[in-house]
């Protein structure tokens, strides 16, 4: 009877999460609060594209 020999652990994910490693910037306020202005200005103009009529 044969035993595996455990695959050895990759160094450089310990040190990754050792230091929180992860997106870059993943949660800012400043994005946050650009994505909110964008999507208000497009529903705006979505709303007033549909309240007019185009003859």
């Amino acid at each position: 009877m044969k035993i595996k020999a455990i695959k050895p652990r990759n160094p450089h994910a310990v040190a990754a999460k050792q230091r929180n490693a992860g997106a870059h910037g993943a949660y800012r306020a400043e994005r946050k609060e650009r994505r909110s202005e964008k999507q208000a200005l497009r529903s705006w103009v979505i709303g007033h594209r549909e309240g007019k009529d185009h003859a």
